[in-house]
């Protein structure tokens, strides 16, 4: 049963580590990496100077900073991190990471839903355009943008690899972008492919003040400025100038007022100079041209035109038609109206007559919106009956509930009220069809002393790691050590005291150097061994004062023999053996002590501590006399010189034939008289030739001249001479070739001409041979029984070509005779 349960144990703790790691790995991937802020500052170094729109460089500054620093992007669609491999897609409206897959889903979404929209039971509809749009920002989309690869920042690169020298995402090549949609500036991005929008366009051009009086040079993405001058622009009152400062747009309206006549001049009043038309409020009354009437417009300008009664007229419906003039007028007729009504197909049965025409009152069959019901209707009247429509709202959850509806339900009015994905909050939209979108709000996650915090969307607090605090922590140490244990903000218990204890001991007077530990954690164990399972106990934990360590001060302490002085512990310090030998000059003055490291005198506090040297026990070790192998005779090693060698050595003489018997003491004083055998000397000279001295010491040949007789060759080696030898070493005698020399190399020649003429002949029975051979194979072996048919072939072939082997061989061989016998 224990083993069983100590196996299950073992195994649970194994998945547990690994779990842990697996999440460590996780967490590591999206930890905060460190990051210089002047490398940030000295890429932007030139965009800050010279002025620019300081607004835009802030977002993409700080857009840089948070992809180089690492920190978790959060995906608005799943509410997850955006990893560094992840493929993702970004708005060019916001800017914000999504993933691929979840921003192709969404888009997806939106299309499928805005197309169901479309389709219902009306007959007749407008068509709509179909676009999605950004989860955070709303930027519309169209169908044909819905993202389909995953690329780079830049746009230049499909499936950007992951660097870790990079920026996530990007490429690392030149961004390239248009700095300006319009044609006031033609620069392109000179950053590396980078997140968010790209900075204002740091390039020097020649530029103008709003009021057109100053010129100087600046940013290309600054345009005009202003000039702080008095624009002084003509109003449009044509009286008066602008006073406002050099400003952007069009000059503000004139605040001054004059004495201004309305449109007809009629009146004149005191108005605003920036309200130049007006009109009163009578009528014209200038008389037309014909006399008998008069212009009935409000105050107008220009003239008044012809008069609109005078002319070719017609009747109301339009049956007859003569020219009028004033003061007469054309009247109606008796004929039928017959004008189309403008909301259907019938024409007016009324007479002629001034004005609209009657609502229209013939008798049709008329269908309710719905097409429920139908009923004998003035064409005039509109039908509606009292049916409620059945049909669902756009948001496929309620009903519609409105009487005779046309089938195009309204859009739901209610609130949706769904829990969002945060689990915190409810959706507050109007009731939809399809998933909500993400919680628009946004939590804090704080540090520990709730001055620091990154704001993250709502529902991501629990996947997100807290910021580093820089500031100082304010949780106090129990032992009073405050400035040695200043630390940033944190998590969890604050680190181990590390201020010195600083306590002087009682026995030696040093003080304590270790780690304060008046309050430490200490984890006490279960020391007996359980005998089951469940009186298994887990380790305790328990802050308690400890007492100060030995004392670890260094103290000087000298080794037995005085040969080295060494630095240990207080508390450790005694007198130790260095572990050499003792070295201490012997009785016999030759020899040193070659015990190890001991006492020079008794010393009480070490009492089993040898005090005293080993005697010398050795032979004598005195360097012998030159030329002396053997040992001295007193045998044990003795002060003072050597006696001397009294022993016979057989020595060579100098040539090497006789031994002689010498004393060796006497051998360092022996002369070359002594070692001399008296005998010729048995060495050979350079030459060759035995010494004719006798026995001597050093080389032979010094002082002597070789003149036995040798014999010498000619160059062919035919003919021979007798002469001294010092004479031939010296060259002064030498044989030269004669006739016979060369009639001897003639027959050698022709006696090789000879053989290789013999050779050549075996070598071209051998051909022979193989020719026939190969003739006899071409023509086939003769078969044993008789053949019942025999083709006779005929060889048409001339001589050289049934031939052409063996002449070719014959060729090669002749050649290369002829080659060897002028080569040789």
């Amino acid at each position: 049963m224990a083993r069983r349960y100590r196996d299950a144990a073992a195994k649970l703790q194994q998945n547990v580590q690994k779990h842990l790691q697996v999440m460590k790995e996780v967490s590591s991937s999206e930890d905060d990496e460190p990051f210089d802020q002047n490398v940030l500052d000295g890429v932007f170094q030139s965009y800050w100077r010279g002025g620019g729109d300081k607004q835009m460089l802030n977002r993409t500054k700080n857009l840089l900073e948070e992809a180089i620093s690492g920190r978790s992007v959060t995906c608005l669609i799943c509410i997850g991190s955006v990893k560094r491999v992840d493929a993702i897609w970004t708005c060019d409206h916001c800017y914000s990471y999504f993933h691929l897959s979840c921003i192709q889903k969404w888009s997806n979404d939106s299309i499928s839903l805005r197309s169901e929209e479309n389709h219902g039971p009306i007959a007749v509809f407008k068509p709509k355009k179909i676009e999605w749009c950004c989860p955070k920002c709303r930027q519309s989309y169209s169908k044909e943008e819905i993202p389909r690869k995953y690329r780079c920042f830049c746009g230049k690169t499909d499936n950007p690899p992951y660097h870790p020298w990079l920026i996530p995402h990007t490429c690392g090549e030149v961004c390239g972008k248009r700095l300006s949609i319009g044609d006031n500036c033609l620069h392109k991005c000179l950053l590396l492919c980078h997140p968010g929008p790209c900075p204002p366009c740091p390039q020097t051009v020649n530029g103008v003040c709003y009021c057109g009086k100053e010129r100087k040079k600046v940013r290309c993405s600054s345009g005009k400025w202003s000039c702080m001058q008095q624009c002084k622009k003509l109003l449009p009152c044509k009286s008066h100038t602008c006073e406002n400062t050099c400003h952007l747009g069009d000059c503000p309206p004139c605040n001054y007022s004059s004495l201004q006549s309305c449109q007809c001049g009629a009146e004149k009043t005191k108005r605003p100079c920036n309200d130049l038309k007006w009109q009163c409020m009578k009528k014209c009354n200038k008389m037309f041209s014909c006399g008998y009437h008069k212009c009935e417009k409000i105050c107008h300008t220009g003239s008044c035109g012809t008069c609109p009664n005078s002319g070719i007229m017609s009747c109301p419906c339009g049956a007859n038609q003569r020219f009028i003039q004033c003061p007469d007028s054309i009247e109606t007729c008796l004929s039928t109206c017959g004008k189309k009504h403008d909301d259907c197909e019938h024409n007016c049965p009324a007479k002629c007559h001034k004005g609209p025409c009657p609502p229209c009152q013939v008798l049709t069959e008329k269908r309710c919106h719905c097409s429920t019901h139908t009923r004998s209707l003035p064409c005039s009247k509109e039908f509606r009956c009292e049916t409620k429509c059945r049909g669902t709202r756009m948001c496929g959850k309620h009903g519609c509930g409105r009487k005779c509806c046309n089938g195009n339900c309204p859009p739901c009015e209610k609130i949706c009220d769904k829990p969002l994905q945060c689990g915190r909050h409810k959706c507050t939209t109007v009731c939809h069809h399809g998933p909500c979108y993400p919680c628009p709000l946004e939590s804090k996650v704080t540090c520990r002393c709730k001055e620091t915090f990154v704001t993250v969307p709502c529902g991501r607090e629990k996947h997100t790691k807290p910021p580093k605090c820089n500031l100082p922590c304010r949780i106090r140490y129990k032992c009073g050590h405050v400035d040695e244990n200043k630390h940033t903000c944190h998590f969890g218990d604050c680190p181990p005291c590390k201020a010195i204890c600083n306590k002087v001991y009682e026995k030696c007077g040093h003080n304590c150097t270790a780690v304060c530990h008046e309050y430490v954690l200490v984890v006490f164990k279960q020391v007996e061994k359980p005998a089951t399972p469940w009186e298994v106990q887990p380790p305790k934990s328990k802050i308690v004062a400890l007492d100060c360590p030995p004392c670890e001060a260094s103290v000087t302490v000298t080794c037995f023999g005085e040969h080295e002085t060494d630095s240990q512990p207080c508390h450790k310090a005694r007198r130790r053996p260095c572990g050499r030998e003792c070295g201490r000059p012997l009785a016999c003055g030759n020899h040193f002590c070659e015990l190890l490291c001991h006492l020079y005198q008794f010393d009480p506090d070490y009492p089993n501590v040898p005090y005293t040297c080993k005697p010398c026990n050795r032979e004598c070790s005195v360097i012998r006399p030159a030329k002396c192998t053997h040992k001295c005779a007193k045998r044990g090693c003795h002060p003072g010189p050597c006696p001397p060698c009294d022993i016979l050595e057989r020595v060579p003489c100098f040539c090497g034939i006789t031994d002689l018997y010498l004393r060796c003491r006497e051998l360092l004083t022996a002369t070359d008289e002594m070692l001399n055998c008296k005998q010729q000397c048995s060495r050979n000279l350079d030459c060759g030739h035995r010494c004719k001295n006798l026995c001597h010491s050093g080389p032979c040949g010094q002082n002597q001249i070789c003149v036995k007789k040798t014999k010498i060759h000619c160059p062919c080696g035919n003919l021979k001479k007798e002469a001294p030898c010092n004479a031939i070493r010296k060259g002064d005698v030498s044989v030269k070739c004669d006739e016979s020399c060369n009639a001897k190399k003639l027959a050698a020649k022709l006696e090789r001409e000879k053989e290789e003429k013999r050779l050549r002949e075996l070598e071209e029975e051998r051909n022979r041979k193989e020719l026939e051979e190969y003739e006899w194979k071409l023509s086939g072996k003769k078969k044993k029984y008789k053949e019942k048919k025999v083709v006779v072939n005929k060889d048409e072939r001339n001589m050289l070509q049934k031939y052409w082997v063996p002449i070719l061989s014959t060729l090669v061989v002749i050649l290369a005779g002829i080659y060897y016998i002028f080569n040789v």
